[in-house]
């Protein structure tokens, strides 16, 4: 993810939007407001406890940027949605995608993310609108390639086969290009295995439903 992400730039099991149902259950962590110092206890109430024994005074947690948060969103609403859980869906889809409308402007992997959330969360035409930003600024980006063309399977299948055959083109040399492709690398295997088997069975004209 970008230098915010506190989680160390996990891999985000972004394999569960192309069809790999992967558990990556993320606690949601709250930011607390902490006292800078506290007062010390009552004399009379630490009287023969052998306070020289207690333990230090627990750290307070640190609190998560919000790209950190939308990225955790991310993952929680993606798990819920590729395992069936509506319920869990409904909720957590519609805050990860306001979260990260939230930072805008967003970076490339950022649009990516939000993107899948919106295909997710069945809006093609706005996850294809949100591929086409990453497009337009690096028309090779294999993440943006790989959005556009989910977001045009059902509705465009020309143009998806036309994305997932550029996607197959660049590969080689887009490796290694963008610091977001080193988050993704478990993904990229699937995405091009995905991108093949629709090049195979949709007719280079095929016509939109």
């Amino acid at each position: 993810m970008g230098d915010e992400n506190t989680s160390g730039s996990p891999d985000f099991r972004l394999a569960l939007w192309i069809g790999a149902a992967v558990l990556v259950g993320v606690a949601i962590m709250i930011g607390v407001d902490w006292p800078e110092e506290t007062s010390a206890p009552a004399r009379d109430a630490t009287a023969g406890m052998g306070s020289e024994f207690a333990p230090p005074p627990a750290a307070p947690p640190q609190t998560q940027s919000p790209r950190a948060v939308a990225d955790q969103l991310f993952n929680r609403a993606m798990m819920a949605h590729e395992t069936g859980q509506a319920q869990q869906a409904a909720i957590f889809l519609p805050e990860a995608i306001a979260a990260y409308q939230k930072l805008e402007p967003l970076d490339d992997d950022g649009l990516f993310h939000l993107s899948v959330l919106q295909l997710a969360d069945g809006d093609a035409v706005a996850a294809r609108a949100t591929s086409d930003r990453i497009l337009a600024k690096a028309p090779d980006h294999l993440l943006g390639l790989a959005a556009a063309a989910r977001a045009s399977e059902e509705t465009a299948p020309s143009e998806a086969r036309a994305f997932w055959q550029r996607y197959l083109d660049v590969f080689a040399e887009q490796q290694g290009k963008e610091v977001e492709y080193g988050h993704h690398q478990q993904m990229f295997p699937m995405l091009s295995a995905r991108a093949s088997e629709f090049i195979a069975r949709t007719p280079a004209n095929a016509a939109t439903p």
